[in-house]
């Protein structure tokens, strides 16, 4: 920046903080009131803090009675199995299929994802992790064998 825009630009920052502080300090330099801004939420039934604040919470989903438990969300349910071998893991997967990467990736995602331990019942999650583990490694040797040739 050059010598004289810079002092342009510095004498404007003193001057804005001349207007800052003007009207809000008294002789002795302190500020007497704090500056505040204020926000509007629109108009509002009623006046005060009570009213807008119900405005402020209207975009919640909390139920209006509290009281009351929050619903329970339904069981999973595991997820339907060809079965377990690596045969008929492969079977649900399309590998027998001509399949480019592109289909193969998405066949292997939707696999997992409705088979993922995570989404299935407790007492399933350790079948649901060999699943997946044979998935895996299934999509890997053919996505490296599509990737080759």
């Amino acid at each position: 920046m050059s010598g004289s825009r810079r002092d342009s630009f510095q004498s404007a920052l003193d001057e804005a903080q001349r207007k800052d502080r003007a009207g809000h300090e008294d002789d002795s330099g302190l500020i007497q009131q704090p500056r505040m801004r204020a926000v509007a939420f629109g108009p509002s039934s009623g006046s005060g803090g009570k009213a807008r604040f119900g405005l402020a919470l209207d975009w919640t989903d909390e139920p209006a009675d509290r009281s009351a438990p929050p619903p329970r969300p339904a069981p999973r349910e595991a997820a339907r199995r060809s079965g377990d071998t690596p045969a008929e893991i492969a079977a649900e997967l399309g590998l027998g299929m001509a399949l480019t990467l592109v289909e193969l990736t998405a066949r292997w995602r939707d696999f997992v994802w409705r088979n993922h331990p995570d989404r299935q019942p407790i007492e399933a999650r350790a079948q649901a992790n060999a699943r997946v583990a044979i998935a895996n490694a299934l999509y890997e040797r053919t996505r490296q064998k599509l990737k080759a040739g």
